[in-house]
């Protein structure tokens, strides 16, 4: 898995990163909190500003599955909506 980013986010807090996928090729983002008990929400947009995957469980990690149909400008958004982390945002 490729570090994309890091930093550190509390309740309410959020944070925005781009990335270039390729087509037909399934990638995993997954954001790893660095505490427990912190409840880490993400969603993934196309380039034209779609929603095309999410995770808003209330676990402490996110993980989405996204397999494009076109190579092209990805933004990961991570958002904390509870407690208070240093995290990695994970792409592979």
């Amino acid at each position: 898995m490729s570090l994309i980013g890091s930093g550190w986010l509390s309740t309410g807090q959020s944070t925005e990163y781009d990335v270039i996928l390729s087509a037909n090729r399934t990638y995993t983002v997954y954001v790893r909190p660095e505490r427990s008990g912190v409840d880490f929400d993400l969603r993934i947009y196309d380039e034209n500003g779609n929603l095309v995957q999410w995770d808003e469980s209330p676990a402490s990690d996110a993980i989405c599955y996204i397999t494009p149909r076109w190579r092209g400008k990805f933004r990961i958004f991570v958002m904390c909506a509870a407690g208070a982390s240093n995290y990695g945002i994970l792409v592979d």
